[in-house]
């Protein structure tokens, strides 16, 4: 998946497990040093046969947004990388009505800022290392972020595996929304294991993912206000605030994290902590 031009496969692959995708993230994924014209050509052709169709979108410029059909969807399924390391396994039309295209194509850009850094660096996160939707359970209940991620930093002997869950935040319309995900995953980090020995999470990692807030809408002047409700909501759930004292958290405006990368200061510890922003593996 990470030659010079993708494959039917890999799209097919992609669209199955995000959903909605434009020609730019597909290209951004799997395009490689081949020119983006490339990678519309084969997506008008797997329209042709029957695999592939587009909405547009409403925003200006008119893009598209590419999904698979029904017999594209039945033919990704066949492939094992399509299938999702869930219990649930939710189908296209089901997130669709659950997130919203914004909100499909926002978890989209926020996978590409990371995959395009991985490859600028040397460093591994490729086209599959982002899940969306996962379900997981927590203390009774379950916790569903956005979006889970993976991602493998350094280079030959000093390469280590990193992971975060991330969140999308809309400020003013979404603050309780995002409150009650912090406390899910809040729940998760402190669900005792087995005979109620250690925490649960510690037997699928070995340190607790990262949690990366994104904002969506909010202008640059606007960060600081966010941060600070965000801060807020977190203060005032106590299972929330201890977690926040072990665990990474930081927020971040879409447009920033996608403009300038991951790892450039652009994340607001959400911790309290009186810090300048910093990038995601500082948090």
């Amino acid at each position: 998946m990470h030659g010079d031009l993708e494959t039917d496969h890999d799209v097919l692959v992609t669209l199955h497990r995000f959903t909605l995708a434009t020609a730019e993230q597909l290209h951004q994924l799997h395009g490689g040093t081949a020119l983006i014209k490339q990678t519309q050509k084969r997506l008008t052709r797997l329209h042709a046969d029957g695999l592939a169709d587009f909405v547009t979108l409403p925003q200006a410029g008119r893009a598209k947004a590419w999904h698979l059909t029904a017999q594209g969807a039945a033919v990704a399924a066949t492939f094992p990388e399509a299938r999702r390391p869930t219990a649930q396994v939710l189908d296209g039309e089901q997130l669709a009505v659950r997130h919203g295209r914004e909100h499909l194509l926002d978890v989209g850009r926020i996978h590409s800022a990371f995959v395009a850094e991985a490859r600028a660096r040397g460093e591994d996160c490729g086209p599959l290392d982002l899940l969306p939707a996962p379900e997981l359970p927590a203390g009774g209940g379950v916790y569903r972020p956005a979006a889970e991620l993976a991602y493998t930093a350094g280079t030959g002997e000093e390469r280590h595996r990193l992971r975060a869950f991330v969140e999308r935040h809309r400020p003013g319309v979404g603050a309780e929304e995002t409150a009650a995900q912090l406390a899910a995953c809040a729940r998760v980090w402190e669900q005792a294991g087995e005979d109620g020995a250690g925490r649960a999470w510690e037997r699928r990692w070995r340190s607790f993912p990262r949690l990366l807030v994104v904002l969506i809408g909010t202008a640059a002047a606007g960060v600081r206000g966010a941060v600070a409700d965000l801060r807020l909501a977190a203060e005032e759930n106590p299972a929330v605030a201890e977690m926040l004292t072990a665990v990474p958290v930081g927020a971040a405006r879409i447009e920033d994290l996608v403009q300038r990368g991951p790892s450039a200061p652009v994340w607001h510890p959400l911790d309290g902590r009186s810090g300048r922003p910093c990038g995601w593996t500082e948090l």
